[in-house]
């Protein structure tokens, strides 16, 4: 009898990272969940076939000693991410930074970790990134910079990748209704945020099929679609109507 696939979900412990452990697990997969808070592991645990692993994504020595104890892995499902909606000058370099890392140095390293064991079984990568990876977002010009690097990072690796067998892809949702959106800034773009579980759904849709980039949504795929056709500066301005404050 064939063992259950092993896959690695990061940020597994809310929203949609959650939701991908949920749904993998009730499909026969053996999940390893990593997340900051223990509780909500153990809760994740108590489902089945969820193994939980609290990691900070803060943390480069935290997630090297976690990565060297993994052994054989199939699939690596790179969701953990933060955010800041609000304008640029009313963050601060620490919020920064601790976005940089979590959205990109962490998953780097990760994949850097991770990749001699999955080329060993022939395994697949999904970097979640965002609709604002593939157009500008004010108010979120951080963020949305964390995640254009992923989508071209990704897109590039995908094509390095594919001669070992190992095979990436890139998923890109819209807004989607979680804790990480469920703030002040936000609330009024909530009736354009998506379901968790429906999101999940179609993610896991692109960890099969493994396509190049994937986004879900019709709205989105619109909105991808004019990125591609329309002048970026248009892009970012008609996205600063939606959240600019006055």
């Amino acid at each position: 009898m064939k063992n259950p696939s092993k896959i690695l979900v990061t940020g597994a412990t809310s929203g949609l990272g959650r939701e991908i452990a949920l749904q993998l697990a009730g499909r026969g997969a053996h999940v390893l969940a990593t997340g900051r808070r223990v509780q909500r592991l153990a809760e994740l645990e108590a489902k089945g076939s969820i193994t939980g692993y609290q990691l900070d994504m803060n943390d480069p020595d935290a997630i090297e000693a976690f990565s060297a104890q993994l052994g054989s892995l199939d699939g690596l499902i790179l969701n953990a991410g933060v955010t800041f909606a609000d304008d640029f000058e009313s963050g601060d370099y620490a919020t920064d930074a601790a976005m940089v890392q979590t959205n990109v140095l962490a998953n780097l390293q990760l994949i850097r970790l991770c990749l001699p064991a999955l080329t060993a079984t022939k395994g697949c990568i999904l970097l979640v990134a965002s609709l604002g990876g593939l157009t500008p977002v004010p108010y979120q010009s951080v963020y949305a910079g964390t995640k254009a690097f992923m989508v071209n990072f990704g897109l590039s690796l995908r094509e390095e990748l594919a001669p070992s067998g190992v095979r990436v892809s890139v998923f890109a949702p819209g807004g989607i209704k979680t804790e990480m959106t469920d703030i002040p800034a936000m609330s009024h773009l909530e009736k354009n945020l998506a379901p968790v579980a429906e999101v999940a759904k179609a993610a896991l849709k692109a960890y099969d099929t493994m396509p190049a980039l994937s986004v879900p949504g019709r709205e989105n795929k619109l909105v991808a679609a004019a990125g591609k056709l329309l002048p970026r500066g248009f892009m970012a301005r008609q996205a600063a109507k939606l959240y600019r404050k006055d």
